[in-house]
């Protein structure tokens, strides 16, 4: 065979294998019903409702309480309002008293002024009624106890004692600490307020528990002296 012959046999035999790819390619999968072929590949995928099954699309059936989703993944299903899925089907959620269900329609919360109380073992949550001392008040944190003390009290185990504030001092509204601070030119003291004695030629710090010396002046044993002494 010469080369001539050679490079068209070649040529041939490339051109009968591009048309037998061609000819698969065009090959298409039958659609079942309720299926859409697919845009881009081969292949078809189920519409919204129905879920294959066996190269078929079978109808999603909701149970009881629940409605189809417009989801081509999961169940197809969801869920009303008030229930839960529970072994495939939709459970009621039981609701302790003073408890309602939260926006999302499947968790609960407690009323205001009753705070939850996990069960142990079968037993379910409930709702218990704060119970809030004297000189307190509901707050509206959902963790802790579910109270605050009053301005001027502070909490001590269950109870809200009164600040003890010194002469000289005035509450804060911090919730560390005293829970007081003195005036300004005074100074804490253990549980007291002490004046601020200011020597000749100083004068009160920014905060105002303490003095400084004045420009040109410097501090010796407790007085203010002039640098150029």
């Amino acid at each position: 065979m010469n080369k001539i012959a050679r490079v068209t046999s070649a040529t041939l035999l490339l051109l009968a294998s591009a048309a037998s790819a061609s000819a698969q390619t065009t090959i298409t999968t039958p659609v079942p019903d309720n299926a859409t072929q697919q845009n881009y590949g081969q292949g078809w995928s189920c519409d919204i409702g129905y879920r294959e099954t066996a190269d078929t699309c079978v109808a999603v059936v909701a149970p009881t309480n629940a409605y189809l989703n417009d989801r081509r993944f999961g169940t197809g299903w969801d869920c009303h309002r008030g229930f839960e899925v529970m072994n495939g089907e939709c459970r009621e959620i039981a609701l302790p008293a003073n408890a309602y269900l939260k926006e999302n329609g499947w968790s609960w919360e407690c009323e205001r002024g009753f705070a939850r109380e996990r069960g142990f073992a079968t037993e379910s949550d409930t709702c218990l009624q704060i119970d809030v001392p004297i000189n307190g008040y509901l707050s509206r944190s959902t963790y802790g106890d579910g109270w605050a003390c009053s301005r001027g009290y502070r909490k001590i185990r269950n109870e809200c004692s009164a600040i003890d504030v010194p002469e000289n001092g005035y509450l804060t509204d911090m919730s560390h600490g005293t829970g007081w601070e003195c005036l300004r030119g005074f100074s804490a003291r253990a549980s007291e307020c002490v004046a601020v004695i200011v020597p000749e030629n100083a004068h009160l710090t920014n905060s105002g528990d303490g003095w400084r010396c004045n420009p040109l002046f410097e501090e010796l044993s407790g007085r203010c002296v002039s640098e150029n002494r």
